[in-house]
Formats: C-alpha cells, structure tokens, sequence
C-alpha cells in the first residue's frame, strides 16, 4: 500500500510540473516583437460635436480627421475620409486586428484595433 502511495504522489508532483511549464507565461521579447497597437475610432454621429475619425496611437499622441456634415451629397466624401484613413495606416504599416461597432438612434461608433507589423 505504501508503494502505490509513493507511485501516487510522483506522478502528482509529474503532473503538476508538466501543467506548471504547459502554461509558462511568454517572455517580454516576444511580445514586444508583436508590434505595437493603435486605437481608431469612428464616430458616425451627426450631433456630436468631433464626428469623424479618432486615431489613438498611445502615449498621448492623437489624431483627428473630420467627417464633412450628414447630408446626402457628401455621404460617398465621408466614405472616401474613412477609407483614406486606413489605407494611410497600412501604408505605415498597420494591419486591422479586430474591429467592434455598435448602433443607436444617434448614430454609430465603430473601433479598430491595428497593429504595427
């Protein structure tokens, strides 16, 4: 009975020693080899006051680029401010790595989170 307590208790202490490095977290090189992450926002909201496109690079450091008003005829300009927004941030080497938005009776909000590669 004493030998199979023994046998046990190893393969507990195996187990436990495997589980412990299985989930090592990763050292600071490899997330800092990642890239760094940016913040856009885009404010679709007719009444508030900085509608258009908010880009937050971090440290303080932002960036705004004003939609024209919501009326009919410069709807195809607001689409072509936000698509120049991206293709301005991938061609500085930003790639989109997830994107949220939500919808109200005002307006909507959309977020992109992009990473520098």
């Amino acid at each position: 009975m004493k030998k199979y307590s023994v046998y046990f208790l190893l393969a507990l202490v195996a187990i436990g020693t495997i589980s412990i490095m299985a989930f090592k977290p990763q050292d600071k090189k490899a997330f800092s080899s990642q890239g760094s992450y940016i913040m856009v926002e885009i404010y679709e909201f007719p009444t508030h006051q900085e509608k258009g496109i908010h880009i937050h690079y971090g440290n303080g450091k932002r960036e705004f680029v004003p939609f024209k008003s919501f009326t009919l005829e410069n709807h195809d300009d607001n689409g072509d401010i936000t698509i120049n927004a991206i293709n301005k941030l991938v061609s500085e080497g930003y790639e989109i790595e997830s994107t949220c938005s939500g919808l109200t009776d005002a307006g909507m909000l959309t977020k992109l989170f992009m990473r520098k590669r």
